[in-house]
């Protein structure tokens, strides 16, 4: 009798395991959409900060002293240290919400977790100089929806990276999408560069932006995955983004302003002037919580997944753009995007049950 309540108790368990996995699944899938609805929303107010004070006059103030590409340069670095500033202050409203227990998490974190902080450190890094402001040079060089379609292939890095640090293999699908993402990317930067060469028209900043954003949102991916493996992730992912604030107005910004660069007058506009505060306002809440969605996806469907579902942010940004403003993107965009878009479905599509069962070894193991 004892055998028999023993043996109806592990499938009682083995039931609720397996509902268990189905509702964390779901919610990292819901999560996945929410990232990529927010991600799309950021090329927005990314795209409107090109054309407001106080960036168009930080803009003409450099120009005539450093020419168009070094004007470029240093309003997109304003606009990632203002776009950086707002998501924690969006992050910090967000641990107050769940409670002293994240920020006794975040002091952890510090003290007794170093070796997490190289790997926050190295996120905010790949995320911020290289990521978010080459997402900002494409869109300011080639426009936000070239920006968002061209960053479509960071899940490639992520990929090849996990694969050679972390010793995943790669499926013949797997394989298969890597491959129709490059055929989708040769017709985004190659052929489109080729196309802009022979109209006359060429902007290869904005190529040299997207590759940035491609290797740096794969990287980041990368490190911060392995930084949440022992931590926790609310206090993990503020961490990161107090660093790379800190990174862009302690380090960079300082620097340009010691370097006879006037980029410290047109800071304070930004909180002052109504439309500025809110265009950055909108930033901030998308980067911060499209942020928040990433890692609450990553531990229920797998960093893979979580990058693929993040890829839809290219057509949401390229229809909000298009509701918004009207900017439609060239053909080699589009249709590369498309081709993308295949590509990471052939990646990163699992059976169910499959899936279910990747996560409960994960866990196993954890």
């Amino acid at each position: 009798m004892n055998g028999h309540f023993k043996e109806m108790s592990k499938l009682d368990a083995e039931e609720m395991r397996r509902i268990n996995h189905r509702k964390k699944i779901r919610y990292g899938f819901i999560m996945g959409a929410f990232l990529a609805l927010l991600w799309g929303f950021w090329y927005v107010p990314g795209s409107l900060m090109w054309v407001i004070e106080p960036f168009t006059g930080l803009y003409e103030a450099v120009e005539l002293t450093h020419g168009e590409i070094g004007a470029m340069l240093v309003t997109a670095v304003l606009i990632s240290g203002a776009n950086a500033l707002m998501a924690t202050i969006v992050l910090l409203i967000w641990n107050i919400h769940l409670g002293k227990f994240k920020f006794r998490e975040m002091k952890r974190t510090i003290v007794e977790l170093r070796a997490v902080q190289k790997y926050l450190i190295a996120a905010a890094v790949f995320a911020g100089p290289m990521a978010v402001f080459g997402s900002y040079l494409a869109t300011g060089f080639a426009g936000a929806a070239f920006s968002a379609v061209a960053a479509l292939a960071f899940p490639v890095v992520g990929t090849i990276l996990t694969t050679k640090f972390a010793g995943q293999r790669l499926s013949r699908r797997a394989i298969a999408g890597i491959l129709t993402i490059v055929m989708g990317c040769i017709c985004i930067y190659v052929i489109g560069l080729f196309n802009e060469i022979m109209e006359g028209n060429m902007q290869p900043m904005g190529y040299v932006g997207g590759l940035m954003a491609v290797m740096g949102w794969g990287l980041e991916g990368l490190v911060i995955a392995k930084g949440m493996d022992i931590s926790e992730p609310d206090a993990a992912f503020h961490l990161k983004m107090l660093s790379e604030t800190g990174i862009w107005w302690i380090i960079i910004i300082p620097i340009l302003a010691l370097a006879g660069i006037p980029i410290l007058e047109y800071v304070i506009p930004i909180f002052t002037d109504p439309a500025a505060l809110l265009v950055v306002t909108c930033s901030g809440f998308a980067f911060g919580y499209c942020t928040i969605c990433y890692y609450k996806a990553y531990p229920m469907i797998g960093a893979g997944r979580t990058m693929g579902l993040s890829a839809l942010n290219a057509m949401v940004a390229t229809a909000f753009l298009f509701i918004l403003t009207g900017d439609v993107p060239s053909w080699t965009v589009l249709i590369g995007g498309v081709i993308v878009f295949i590509g990471i479905i052939l990646m990163f599509y699992e059976k169910q049950e499959n899936l279910e069962s990747l996560r409960g070894q994960q866990e196993a193991v954890e």
